[in-house]
């Protein structure tokens, strides 16, 4: 009965092929962006609520875009855009 046995085949491993791919976003993709000009501290107006939320909302996207960005060209390029926060 031995003959009838599975018997294990031992294949080797396929061969590991790594290559190196150098993919490197244009320059002007990777320029840490420059936070705006807050409102002036001195300045008053008198904003409708539904102004009011739409420019907090406008406001939050952009600086989320701009984190998601800084994070972004960091990856690519470790230390910069210290002062970008």
């Amino acid at each position: 009965m031995q003959g009838c046995a599975h018997q294990a085949v031992e294949r080797p491993a396929p061969p590991v092929v790594a290559i190196e791919v150098k993919d490197t976003p244009p320059a002007d993709l990777l320029t840490c962006p420059v936070a705006p000009a807050g409102f002036p501290k001195d300045a008053q107006a008198e904003i409708p609520p539904a102004v009011r939320a739409v420019v907090i909302d406008i406001a939050k996207a952009l600086a989320s875009t701009r984190d998601q960005l800084v994070r972004l060209v960091r990856w690519h390029s470790p230390g910069a855009c210290e002062d970008a926060g």
